[in-house]
C-alpha cells in the first residue's frame, strides 16, 4: 500500500504525502447504518430494540448534537436514541483498532 501512495504522489508531484485517518462519509454510509439499524432492532410487541443491549444510561449531549441526531433519525426512520448508541457502537470499535 505504501508503494502504492508513493507511486501516486509522485505522479502528482506532490512534496509531501501523509496518511488520513477519518473515514470518508457519504450517502451511502446513510444506506448502509439504515441498512444495520433495520437489522439489529427487533420487537417482541413494545419498542423495538437491539436484543444485545443490555445496559442504559444516561449520557450528557450539547443540544446541537441531539437536533443532529433527531434530523437524521427522521431521515433514516429510526429512534434518535437507537441512532446514537449504534453511532457510539461504532465509534467504541473503531478505537478498539487502533
Amino acid at each position: 500500500m505504501a508503494k502504492k501512495v508513493d507511486r501516486i504522489g509522485k505522479i502528482l508531484g506532490a512534496t509531501n504525502q501523509f496518511s488520513v485517518k477519518t473515514r470518508a462519509g457519504g450517502p451511502l454510509d446513510l444506506v448502509q447504518l439504515r441498512e444495520e439499524i433495520h437489522e439489529r432492532l427487533e420487537s417482541s410487541g413494545g419498542r423495538p430494540s437491539d436484543p444485545e443491549w443490555e445496559l442504559r444510561r444516561v449520557i450528557p449531549l450539547k443540544k446541537s448534537s441531539w437536533n443532529f441526531l433527531r434530523k437524521k433519525s427522521g431521515e433514516l426512520q429510526v429512534n434518535p436514541g437507537h441512532l446514537a448508541a449504534i453511532i457510539l457502537e461504532r465509534g467504541i470499535e473503531s478505537f478498539k483498532g487502533r
